[in-house]
């Protein structure tokens, strides 16, 4: 497992600027890229970079060069911002310890998915090279089980109750706008399969609430947040978080334009005889194949679900927060 030194010395942005308005395509300009040093003294070097686009036109990265036992040292970068520069070109200071060989100046260029570039100081010159790659999820696709309901197959909408403002894609996606979606059926016990895929909306404050919110409810009641958290800390009220309930464990966002998956196993509450919870509700999550949260207790429901009182069972509720957030192949097998 990869070990990251997070210190203020070392923690660190890369600023570019791009020099007209957002291309179709600029999304390829962010997400995650792999590559290594591939001359001078760090030759040979593992190294891989996230690329973040903000507004007013500028992207933020953060390169990591891999050391021996596996930490990786990421470069901090102070950032000029000249007056005419191709999309993706940056130019500033570094100073990543002397792990790296102290103080060094570096320059680079993104263009057609491949970042290049090199670290400086004096006559000693470092280049790399790194390609665009997509992660992807190891159960993207997965078919649904025996026995599970299907939600959303790409083709209708049959099983949900469905308002006028959602419509299925080409790409078999179903948009979000103007209205919530609930299942039809309800579910207590129950193992979940949700793919989605968040809009890039680059104006939109990073970390904020604005860059493609919504919501996974289990039984409407208990909120997965949706959102994209692209190289955000993990917190409760983005990607992955239980809102108000539960932080995940590790970081597992994708960015924006690219899917992504919720594998879920939900335990209901249970109630006696009279009404009365005996147990809380349970809930494992693996985002993008990476385990975020094991077996958390949600000990109440979450605000802005069907219904703030917990019951046995409820439906799958998809939440509109006004992003265009598009979701696919949804199933659910029932447990027990």
């Amino acid at each position: 497992m990869r070990s990251l030194i997070r210190s203020a010395a070392l923690a660190a942005l890369v600023v570019m600027t791009a020099a007209a308005a957002h291309a179709e395509n600029e999304h390829l300009l962010q997400g995650n890229w792999q590559g290594s040093v591939t001359s001078g003294a760090l030759e040979g070097t593992p190294l891989r970079a996230q690329i973040v686009g903000l507004k007013n036109n500028t992207f933020h990265a953060t390169l990591y060069f891999e050391q021996k036992g596996g930490e990786e040292v990421a470069v901090e970068v102070s950032g000029k911002k000249p007056d005419k520069v191709a999309i993706g070109a940056y130019e500033g200071e570094v100073d990543p310890g002397e792990k790296l060989g102290g103080k060094q100046t570096l320059t680079g260029t993104v263009k057609d998915q491949v970042f290049t570039g090199a670290l400086s100081h004096k006559d000693k010159k470092s280049e790399f090279e790194l390609k665009r790659v997509e992660l992807g999820s190891p159960t993207l696709g997965m078919a649904p089980p025996e026995g599970a309901t299907i939600l959303m197959d790409g083709k209708s909408l049959d099983a949900m109750i469905v308002q006028p403002h959602w419509v299925i894609d080409g790409e078999g996606g179903a948009h979000i706008s103007g209205s919530s979606i609930v299942s039809k059926a309800e579910f207590g016990d129950a193992q979940y399969h949700v793919e989605f895929r968040n809009p890039y909306m680059p104006e939109e404050d990073k970390g904020s609430q604005a860059r493609g919110n919504s919501g996974v409810y289990l039984m409407g009641r208990y909120e997965l947040q949706v959102l994209d958290s692209f190289t955000d800390k993990p917190k409760d009220n983005l990607c992955g978080g239980i809102y108000q309930k539960a932080v995940p464990i590790v970081l597992a966002s994708l960015p924006p334009m690219e899917w992504q998956t919720y594998d879920i196993t939900f335990t209901a509450p249970k109630f006696d005889a009279a009404g009365k919870k005996t147990s809380d509700a349970r809930i494992t999550v693996k985002h993008n194949g990476i385990l975020i949260h094991d077996d958390a207790v949600l000990d109440d429901a979450t605000p802005g679900g069907v219904s703030g009182e917990e019951a046995p069972q409820g439906p799958l509720m998809l939440q509109d927060h006004h992003d265009t957030v598009t979701y696919r192949n949804i199933w659910v097998k029932p447990l027990g």
